[in-house]
């Protein structure tokens, strides 16, 4: 299995944008997000279309010093995305330099180290303070990064469950700028 790594361009965002509404179904599992009327994860009741949906991803394609979406491929088949923000996009109380914004992996490539592979390889890209967080409901998805984390880190991080401006989180810290 050939897995590939590698910062989306604008060519690439349609592909981003066609996993999306996949990403948000898996996600909505942990933060309760119903559809809106037209069948759209949206916190609007205007949003029509998943097109319409998608173009609040724009920004990932027009900051190339603060985002970082890198997408996933297996094989030369999309599988999946991490999308980094640096500290120049991040909310204020984050105090990193790094944030693990969206991570998505198609379940056909789960628990084959696609994700980790994926996760590794953003980790490398930027070198600083990094947060990492997930749900506190989202089991796997803590055991994943505290296992992913902690073999990346030779277990230097740390891990508590906060009150994040993003609501409630399990947050990871952790510093690979040495």
């Amino acid at each position: 299995m050939n897995v590939e790594i590698k910062l989306s361009t604008e060519d690439d965002a349609p592909i981003i944008r066609n996993l999306w509404p996949l990403y948000q179904h898996d996600v909505s599992a942990f933060d309760g997000a119903v559809p809106n009327q037209h069948g759209i994860f949206s916190s609007d009741n205007e949003t029509a279309t998943w097109a319409q949906h998608a173009a609040s991803l724009d920004s990932w394609w027009r900051d190339p010093h603060a985002l970082f979406p890198y997408l996933i491929r297996v094989d030369g088949a999309p599988a999946g995305f991490n999308l980094i923000a640096a500290q120049a996009r991040l909310d204020k109380g984050i105090s990193a330099d790094f944030v693990v914004h969206e991570f998505f992996v198609l379940h056909a490539y789960r628990g084959s180290s696609t994700a980790e592979r994926a996760a590794v390889e953003g980790f490398n890209q930027h070198r600083g303070k990094w947060e990492v967080v997930t749900y506190p409901t989202h089991l796997k998805g803590i055991l994943f990064w505290r296992r992913v984390i902690g073999q990346y880190t030779a277990m230097q991080f740390s891990e508590e469950e906060i009150d994040h401006p993003w609501g409630r989180k399990v947050a990871f810290h952790f510093d690979n700028a040495i």
